[in-house]
């Protein structure tokens, strides 16, 4: 084997490996988007140490995956360029996707009214009760009570009603219990 050759086989890639990198990148990439679309609510709500482990373990993964048995510089760069390229893609059909699927993806969820944890509402995002504390003590919550509504936001942010408050009936369109919000806090 002469050199050039050895030097290729470490940093290159056969047509058969590169064509394994592009589609084992575009089905993983899909496959975690799919993931984050599901867990995404819980993970960023309430980032522990674990939720950081499990996603840095997931990672590790598919990039184990992506690249194959003998990860290589042409197969990271398909890889990388593939991966961006979706990401481009589904960025720019997102607003499309988003008047689809608007019921399907993750959306706004009324977890608290007039000071009271709707946990059956926190079961179906797989939160528990003391990661909605946290959230709201983050939130500047000073006393639960105090709050009159209590939106948890897909990207794990919170809406806060405060006591004597209102809100938009248009900013609550197409939030998860919007129905169980009392007519007195919208307006």
């Amino acid at each position: 084997m002469t050199f050039f050759q050895e030097l290729w086989y470490q940093i290159g890639a056969s047509p058969a490996g590169a064509l394994g990198v592009l589609i084992a990148s575009i089905v993983l990439y899909l496959v975690f988007t799919l993931i984050l679309q599901i867990a995404g609510p819980r993970l960023s709500a309430n980032p522990s140490m674990l939720s950081f482990a499990v996603m840095a373990l997931l990672g590790s993964l598919i990039a184990r995956a992506i690249l194959g048995e003998t990860p290589t510089l042409v197969g990271g760069l398909i890889a990388v360029t593939t991966l961006l390229v979706l990401e481009y893609l589904l960025g720019s059909l997102r607003p499309g996707f988003d008047r689809v699927f608007t019921r399907r993806g993750p959306r706004p969820t009324v977890v608290m009214v007039h000071g009271h944890v709707l946990r059956w509402q926190l079961r179906h995002l797989g939160l528990r009760e003391a990661q909605l504390l946290t959230l709201l003590r983050r939130g500047g919550v000073r006393r639960v009570i105090d709050t009159d509504l209590v939106i948890l936001e897909p990207r794990g942010g919170l809406t806060i009603v405060h006591r004597g408050e209102t809100i938009d009936e248009r900013l609550v369109r197409g939030v998860r219990g919007a129905g169980i919000i009392p007519r007195s806090l919208t307006r």
